[in-house]
């Protein structure tokens, strides 16, 4: 098998650890580097690798991992709050962008089939790229990464509707009126037994699994889990990556999301590499070079028209002015779905084989743009939010708008044994704001019944962190009794946010100078509580006064009476003398 595909994943990975370690010293996006490496090891550049058909399988998966973590982050709750950003915002930049495209197509001399057509290949913005940045950064909850979220998410429904409709552009369809009726009959019964299983079947059968504290185990059912809904979807005519998308969505309803989407990060980041790379491998250098002011000029055309009808679209849906031209700015490359819509047109005869290298180039190129835009698309907002010529427009749409509530500056509580217990009472009292993670299931579902803010999830694993809302916390408290996982859990909270004040507990004194070498700042030992209050007790027994009492105490807790002379009655020593 030294020919096969794991030599060939070798060249893959291996070129790509050169070319990504050079895009991080110059300060290029990562993603840049995996479309460089396809490019490079692919037919087009050294053929390096032959079985594209196992990379495009690979980079498949890829596509599905990344819409599954995004579908783990997310919920149906949160969806349902961005219908809105869906359906209108999503509904308003398809049409606009395929109506502009199509006029534009028609004046250039196509016919109304390709022209239309052309719309579809255009208006697809990649959601692989898109989340990925939008995740790195911590902005899918942002108002522009949230708006970006749900035009995605129409659009990732409106490709099956639109591969259904090619055969029709290329005059070759049998019955198109029942191909569509029988698709939005099979999308609402998958949409009816997904909306159980997210609300009885999955939590149930995740309990069980979690209650067996098998890591090992609980990977697996999240795999076929996912896996299993995806391919149900797809048997009912939908994409593989739609419907990794709502296994995410049904698993992150339960209690155990936060740890799913930890579990789950490091296969995406793998697979979703392999998918930048099989697009670069598509792309035939040759060809861009040969017709590249021809390329540039419709990349920038393709940019600026996506930027515009995106933005626009979520102007319209209430967003707000900043937020909308992060949005369009975000979405303004070709997306992958449009590869899908590609292929179907050449098998069909929409597209010749120039015209798909032509759009190949296009769309890799601004591609290859996407990460600086979808990075600073909201910071690019906020700026020209702030133009005289703007400000009236932002300020007068942006106050208006719902914003999403979060919280900040509030209590994060690791365990819910008695110490995590009196926390959250000492929290509820003064009204400060507050979640607490916890690791046993039992006590997450007992706890959150009684109206606590819990999660399930592993505090030691920095996503879990994250997602909890360590980067808005204003304070730390680590009440768990095991010393390894409390080592773990500051040594990740540290390295997330260096300035978050940390308070935690040691079971022994000698593991304070420790944890407080990890970035705890202040340790409190239960051994040492422990002794001071056997000792205030034992004082108070032989009547020593509240100032000798706390003198001594004092002294017990800087370990200075540990080092002073001990008297000891020697019975010779009178007779001596």
């Amino acid at each position: 098998m030294h020919d096969g595909i794991l030599v060939e994943l070798l060249v893959i990975f291996s070129l790509s650890v050169v070319v990504v370690y050079l895009c991080h010293r110059f300060n290029i996006a990562p993603i840049l580097g995996f479309l460089i490496t396809g490019t490079v090891a692919g037919p087009h550049g050294l053929s390096l690798v032959s079985s594209l058909k196992e990379v495009e399988l690979l980079a498949e998966i890829g596509v599905m991992l990344l819409l599954f973590t995004i579908g783990l982050e997310l919920s149906l709750g949160k969806l349902i709050e961005m219908k809105r950003a869906v359906f209108l915002g999503g509904g308003l930049q398809v049409g606009l962008t395929v109506l502009v495209v199509f006029i534009s197509a028609l004046v250039l001399g196509y016919g109304a089939n390709q022209a239309l057509f052309f719309g579809f290949l255009v208006t697809l913005s990649s959601t692989a790229i898109v989340l990925k940045i939008l995740q790195e950064r911590g902005e899918v909850g942002t108002t522009h990464g949230g708006a970006a979220v749900g035009i995605l998410i129409f659009q990732d429904l409106i490709v099956v509707p639109m591969l259904l409709l090619i055969p029709l552009l290329a005059g070759k369809a049998e019955n198109p009126l029942l191909a569509m009726a029988l698709f939005l009959f099979k999308f609402l019964v998958i949409g009816l037994i997904l909306w159980y299983g997210a609300r009885r079947l999955v939590p149930a059968i995740l309990f069980r699994i979690v209650k067996k504290r098998d890591p090992e185990l609980f990977l697996l059912s999240i795999i076929v889990m996912g896996l299993g809904i995806a391919w149900l979807t797809a048997m009912a005519g939908l994409s593989l990556a739609l419907g990794a998308f709502l296994a995410g969505l049904i698993i992150s309803e339960s209690e155990y999301g936060h740890q799913a989407f930890a579990t789950m990060m490091p296969f995406r980041d793998i697979f979703t590499s392999l998918f930048f790379v099989s697009v670069g491998m598509l792309l035939d250098a040759h060809f861009l070079w040969a017709n590249l002011p021809w390329v540039m000029l419709a990349t920038l055309s393709v940019i600026f028209l996506k930027a515009l009808m995106a933005g626009g679209a979520a102007y319209f849906s209430s967003v707000g002015f900043a937020a909308s031209i992060g949005v369009g700015v975000g979405l303004a490359q070709v997306g992958e779905f449009s590869f899908v819509l590609a292929k179907a047109g050449v098998a069909e005869g929409l597209l010749s084989a120039p015209a798909y290298q032509f759009f190949l180039a296009v769309s890799v190129m601004t591609m290859a743009i996407a990460p600086t835009l979808v990075a600073y698309g909201g910071r690019m907002g906020r700026k020209i939010s702030h133009f005289p010529v703007f400000h009236a427009l932002a300020v007068g749409r942006d106050n208006t708008r719902t914003r999403e509530k979060s919280l900040t500056d509030h209590l994060m509580i690791i365990g819910l044994g008695e110490n995590g217990h009196a926390a959250v009472q000492l929290a509820c009292r003064r009204g400060i704001d507050h979640v607490v993670l916890e690791t046993n299931p039992e006590t997450v579902r007992r706890e959150k019944a009684a109206g606590i803010n819990i999660q399930f999830g592993d505090a030691s694993q920095e996503t879990v962190l994250k997602h909890a809302g360590i980067m808005q916390a204003k304070t730390l408290l680590v009440t768990v009794p095991d010393a390894a996982a409390t080592r773990k859990i500051i040594s990740a909270a540290n390295h997330l946010r260096p300035d978050l004040p940390i308070v935690a507990r040691a079971s022994f004194l000698g593991e304070v100078s420790e944890l407080q070498a990890l970035g705890a700042d202040h340790v409190v030992s239960m051994q040492l509580e422990a002794s001071v209050a056997l000792c205030e007790r034992v004082l108070i027994l032989f009547g020593a006064t509240e100032e000798e009492r706390n003198r001594d105490l004092e002294d017990v807790r800087t370990n200075r009476i540990l080092r002073c002379e001990i008297p000891v009655h020697n019975p010779f020593e009178q007779e001596i003398k």
